[in-house]
């Protein structure tokens, strides 16, 4: 009986083997098939980040309750995947019996120390317990309804969790009789062990059943634990619990930015802008939809889902998913030819690609069209992303700032669609941006506000240009921006922020009419030649004046400028020292270089809105928090949505330029939400958000109890 139930378990490992392995091989031929993108940073920051976000679980735990239950999901895996080897070997090597030696088993192994096979113990069985009551848990929730970010329901979810459930009762099965076999061989005093909790219990609780049916439900147990377990490894390729093999190397290959920077398109030598076939999205983008756990947790804070739209970036990574896993592939000889040449390069995994079905679906798709929408909103269009999902993103990047696997390409994919659309095909967009784009291209903002008018603002204020400086080198360069030069509410920002400056002394200057639209707009609305031109003239001007050391630093009042001076110039040749406004205040007030007046001070209560850009995308959260908190008078509240988990205005991503058809306005949102603070001001960092968070104000008919003002505003009310 020992070599047959060797020969039977080496069946079963080949089995496995050739289902599970051509799987693996064939997904890293999907991944391979990507676009090129490179790795930066060195591999030691690559394993603290695996150390901290797989094996710290840093992002999971963030939700406490599940990041909880997740814990013992992979602890229980890593810990009992010691006991399912011992499990393995020990039915490979049973057949040594018929020769008189000992098959594997820890326990049999020379000189082990008694109390480290007693930990071995205590860890497999507590571990196990643990992991059938945490599966039980979100077996229920998934059936119950209960969480919203769990719905639809997933039968691949449940099935799995059903598997690990089965793993673990079977564990039970085996172990619990193999301690009853012990106990009666007189291995084990016939007594409850403290390091095998649960399975002396059940031995104890079966003591009377005789010897031979112990045998045959231990034979009967090895087998169904060894079944389930091996099914399990077949089925993982196949399944959402990938992510259980992907997020580590996901984690591995990350981006390093708080947000993946777009990239770039060299319009010298493409042909071709934009993405409309899956193969055409970076490796990583493809690595990513792997490695999604499909929690839902980035359903669960996207501004346009959460407001009725039918946008859910859980469904964009699956959908990218699917159009590579299925759509665009040879017929199946060819692709198990390439298989064997996958470490040559990609061009043999190529040659079994054939590129056919669009990620993006053109037809319209009405809400009412029950056949084709979803319970919850969202189209039941499997391996493409439909138009409305596509221009419904904000890129406010909350969906990144939630995922436990550092997942961060759905704005970036989506962006790469948007240029496919706008660039390639002019068509597929929302016509109200042509405005905008006439606008960047005819004056160089998107307003269509002309260039000579880019100093109106400043007029009797007495701002010193930077051109008229001499050879003398000014400490900041105020870069002003598009709407605070030629927006009405947003100049009374710029305003007040240079009387702050002048009050504080600071030294700076302005570009004024040299200065153009950094092109952030026109970049996440999916038109990158003329973002590219907008990018391209900028770093030319200010590295000039930077070569001249016309200016130390620059500072800038909109986060979407801030972000490109910032960060995505870099890419242009424009390496600058950045700062926002709201960081510069900060300062100056703790330096107290601000004449405040104390003595009547205005007593405010005030609810401060991160902007996405000046938040997730820079990690700025306490500059501006820090700046309220030292004015006289002033109170803050946050709002239930604050700092790394805000809620977007509504502009971003382009927005700002479109009309929102579906669902609630996500401006009125982020106010309902201000208006439940009790606040009498709602402060912010940014002209969009001011824009949106006024309008919505208004459209509350609460402009008569609440006010929306710029952390420069605040400031500004308070000087002697």
């Amino acid at each position: 009986m020992a070599i047959v139930q060797s020969l039977l378990v080496l069946g079963l490992v080949i089995v496995t083997l050739a289902f599970a392995l051509p799987a693996f091989i064939r997904i890293y031929a999907m991944v391979n098939v990507g676009s090129a993108e490179p790795l930066t940073h060195t591999w030691k920051e690559r394993l603290a980040s695996v150390m901290r976000y797989v094996f710290g679980q840093q992002k999971v735990l963030e939700d406490r309750p599940y990041g909880f239950m997740h814990f013992f999901y992979l602890y229980g895996f890593l810990i009992l995947g010691i006991g399912h080897l011992e499990l393995v070997l020990f039915g490979l090597t049973r057949f040594v019996e018929a020769l008189g030696y000992t098959p594997f088993l820890y326990r049999n192994l020379p000189m082990m120390p008694t109390s480290l096979l007693h930990a071995y113990e205590f860890s497999q069985d507590c571990m196990a317990a643990c992991v059938v009551a945490v599966v039980s848990i979100a077996l229920y929730k998934r059936i119950s309804g209960g969480v919203a970010r769990l719905m639809p329901r997933s039968a691949d979810a449940e099935r799995i969790l059903v598997l690990i459930g089965l793993l673990y009762v079977t564990f039970f099965v085996f172990i619990g009789s193999e301690t009853l076999e012990r106990m009666q061989s007189g291995e084990l005093p016939h007594h409850w062990l403290w390091h095998l909790p649960v399975s002396s219990a059940l031995a104890l609780a079966f003591g009377d059943i005789s010897h031979g049916t112990v045998a045959g439900a231990n034979m009967v147990g090895f087998f169904m634990h060894l079944g389930v377990f091996l099914g399990f490894a077949c089925y993982i390729p196949y399944s959402k619990h990938l992510h259980l093999v992907c997020a580590g190397p996901n984690i591995y290959c990350r981006h390093f930015d708080a947000v993946a920077k777009p990239r770039s398109i060299d319009f010298e030598k493409s042909e071709k802008f934009g993405v409309d076939r899956v193969h055409e999205l970076s490796w990583k983008a493809l690595l990513d939809t792997f490695a999604c756990t499909e929690c839902g947790r980035c359903d669960a804070v996207c501004p346009a889902h959460l407001t009725g739209k039918s946008l859910k970036p859980k469904k964009v990574l699956h959908d990218i998913k699917m159009n590579l896993r299925y759509e665009n592939w040879a017929g199946q000889k060819e692709f198990r030819d390439a298989l064997g040449r996958v470490a040559k390069g990609k061009d043999d995994v190529e040659k079994a690609y054939v590129p056919k079905t669009p990620l993006v679906a053109r037809e319209p798709i009405s809400q009412n069209d029950k056949e084709k929408v979803l319970p919850n909103g969202a189209y039941n269009i499997e391996g493409q992303v439909h138009l409305d999902d596509l221009w419904a993103c904000t890129t406010c990047a909350a969906c990144v700032e939630a995922c436990p696997v550092l997942i961060d390409s759905v704005p970036t994919s989506l962006m790469e669609m948007r240029r496919n659309l706008v660039m390639m095909e002019a068509d597929g967009y929302p016509k109200e941006l042509n405005a905008a784009f006439r606008g960047l291209e005819q004056k160089a903002n998107p307003w269509g506000v002309s260039q000579d008018r880019r100093m109106e603002w400043a007029e009797s204020l007495d701002v010193p240009l930077l051109a008229d400086q001499g050879e003398r080198e000014v400490e900041y360069l105020f870069w002003v921006g598009c709407a605070g030069a030629t927006d009405e509410r947003a100049k009374k920002i710029q305003q007040a922020l240079v009387r702050v400056l002048k009050a504080a002394n600071v030294d700076f200057a302005v570009m004024g009419c040299e200065e153009k639209c950094t092109g952030d707009p026109a970049r996440r609305m999916g038109h990158e030649y003329l973002y590219d031109q907008l990018a391209k003239e900028n770093v030319q001007a200010l590295n000039t004046y930077q070569a001249a050391k016309k200016f130390k630093k620059i500072f800038a009042t909109c986060p979407h400028c801030f972000n490109q001076l910032k960060n995505e110039y870099k890419d242009f040749g424009g390496h600058y020292t950045v700062q926002h406004h709201t960081e510069l205040l900060s300062e100056l007030l703790k330096d107290k270089r601000i004449p405040l007046a104390t003595k009547a001070a205005l007593k405010e209560t005030i609810t401060f809105h991160d902007p996405c850009y000046l938040g997730r995308y820079n990690e700025v959260y306490q500059a501006p928090r820090q700046a309220l908190a030292t004015l006289p008078g002033v109170s803050v509240v946050e709002m239930t949505m604050n700092q790394k988990k805000s809620f977007c205005c509504g502009a971003g991503g382009g927005r700002m330029f479109m009309e929102e058809h579906i669902g609630k306005r996500i401006n009125l949102e982020r106010t309902d939400q201000a208006i439940k603070t009790g606040a009498a001001t709602v402060a912010t960092g940014c002209p969009f958000c001011m824009t949106m968070m006024s309008d919505g104000v208004k459209d509350r008919g609460a402009d008569e109890t609440m006010r929306v003002k710029d952390l420069a505003e605040v400031i500004a009310e308070r000087l002697v």
